[in-house]
């Protein structure tokens, strides 16, 4: 596959786009972007020898929030990858990417018997709405939902964040992934608490 040109093929499509109206113009396309390339990371620690499949999950990746906003949206981005890739690659590597786009929100960590690459891309997926990026979708959302002040964020975190973390990692299939998810949500933990001491007028 030509990645390079993949990536335009992306960019075109889904780098003007606004999905949500709480996320910044073009949120799917560079969420793919992450995803494409931390699906090849989790593979290499799960599966360091095997890299049969590398292709296939980084095209997926790449274009598997490409029917958001347009619900169901995995099954909407299946059809639209069909359509916009089918020039770009063998039907049967079509066929192994439009797949994994139309399950990739189709999770369950007690079926063992979903392919691995599949769960590679869930977890790849789902892992990058936290740390940095969790805090970036949370910074964007205050602004543009109309924040008052800074200290609604913590008081998010506060309430709802927490209840949000015991759901998502519940649905993680590696317990690499699951190390990974506690690190981010650490890094999220440390940062809110300066911006609330922050927020009162208080120095750390």
């Amino acid at each position: 596959m030509d990645f390079q040109r993949l990536d335009r093929l992306a960019q075109e499509y889904m780098g003007k786009r606004k999905s949500h109206i709480e996320r910044e113009i073009g949120h799917v396309y560079f969420h793919g972007k992450r995803v494409s390339n931390s699906v090849l990371l989790l593979r290499k620690r799960l599966a360091p020898e095997d890299d049969s499949q590398d292709e296939i999950l980084r095209c997926a990746g790449l274009f598997h929030d490409i029917g958001k906003g347009i619900e169901p949206h995995p099954q909407t981005g299946a059809a639209l990858a069909k359509e916009l890739l089918r020039d770009e690659m063998t039907p049967s590597e079509l066929e192994q990417v439009c797949a994994l786009i139309a399950a990739h929100d189709s999770r369950d960590p007690e079926n063992k018997a979903l392919p691995f690459g599949l769960r590679l891309l869930q977890d790849a997926d789902l892992l990058d709405h936290f740390g940095s990026q969790g805090l970036w979708l949370c910074f964007t959302y205050q602004a543009y939902m109309g924040q008052k002040d800074m200290m609604e964020l913590p008081l998010f975190y506060e309430t709802e964040w927490e209840k949000s973390l015991f759901k998502n990692r519940a649905l993680l299939n590696f317990e690499i992934s699951r190390g990974i998810f506690d690190e981010k949500a650490e890094y999220e933990r440390q940062v809110i608490s300066r911006l609330k001491k922050e927020g009162m007028g208080f120095y750390i």
